[in-house]
């Protein structure tokens, strides 16, 4: 009795989880280009101020396609790929972020340290989450930690 009541238990939070990763916002999907930065207060952002210098405020060029992958394109040679779902509660786009092998300095250091996460096939990514301020079927709004907000007009296909 305990064991089929354990099986019940993990087959209900099993199927939870794959539920909640098929949870794909229909307004998200297609590609979306950088328009804005601003600041909590309103106020447009060109550049953001770092210990180590500036840098410009720009968004990626990020597609998120029905089959629940996406990909951020930063630069054409420098491309984020992975999975994405829609978190109801957090009101935000939940991102694995796969690193590609063979890994780089910088995902190996994350993977010897435990901050990525292994999936069933062995692969390693890490959990990217935007939070979302503003969502049209044409216009994307996302907020980070610091309040600033960044927008995304959706490209005419």
């Amino acid at each position: 009795m305990k064991k089929a009541l354990l099986l019940l238990i993990v087959l209900l939070v099993s199927s939870n989880g794959f539920a909640q990763i098929q949870n794909i916002k229909q307004e998200l999907v297609g590609t979306w280009e950088f328009s804005d930065m601003s600041d909590n207060t309103g106020k447009k952002i060109d550049t953001i101020k770092h210990p180590y210098g500036f840098e410009l405020a720009t968004g990626p060029l990020t597609t998120y396609r029905n089959d629940g992958t996406y990909t951020k394109q930063f630069t054409p040679k420098n491309a984020d790929n992975g999975k994405w779902y829609f978190d109801n509660e957090k009101n935000a786009i939940i991102h694995l972020l796969y690193y590609s092998k063979p890994y780089s300095f910088a995902a190996q250091y994350l993977i010897d340290k435990g901050h990525a996460k292994k999936d069933q096939n062995g692969d390693y990514y890490e959990i990217v989450t935007d939070k979302i301020f503003e969502l049209t079927s044409d216009k994307l709004t996302i907020v980070d930690s610091k309040g600033r907000k960044t927008t995304f007009l959706k490209k005419k296909e």
